[in-house]
């Protein structure tokens, strides 16, 4: 059985979970990611999953993004995106 705590909700205590964090990203000569560095060190990508790319949000401010969802050195597990109005990748985990 689970009892209300009775503890009121606070905004002010809310966070977001799995936000995307910038990288380093070497691209390949077809323009695939080859290589990231999070700060922790390089890591190259040992496979690419998927890729896929979003445009949206075009009539206020747009979101346009390139994802690639791979599996780096030693078997970490991780989404790569490029915001490409900004050029800058981002990591998160999928």
């Amino acid at each position: 059985m689970v009892t209300h705590t009775r503890t009121p909700l606070r905004a002010d205590r809310l966070r977001a979970l799995n936000v995307p964090r910038p990288v380093a990203v070497e691209l390949d000569a077809q323009g695939f990611p080859f290589a990231v560095d999070d700060g922790d060190g390089k890591r190259t990508i040992d496979e690419i999953l998927e890729a896929w790319r979003i445009d949206d949000e075009w009539w206020r401010e747009p979101i346009i993004r390139q994802y690639v969802e791979v599996v780096l050195e030693g078997g970490g597990h991780v989404v790569l995106f490029e915001d490409l109005t900004a050029k800058q990748w981002y990591i998160q985990k999928p």
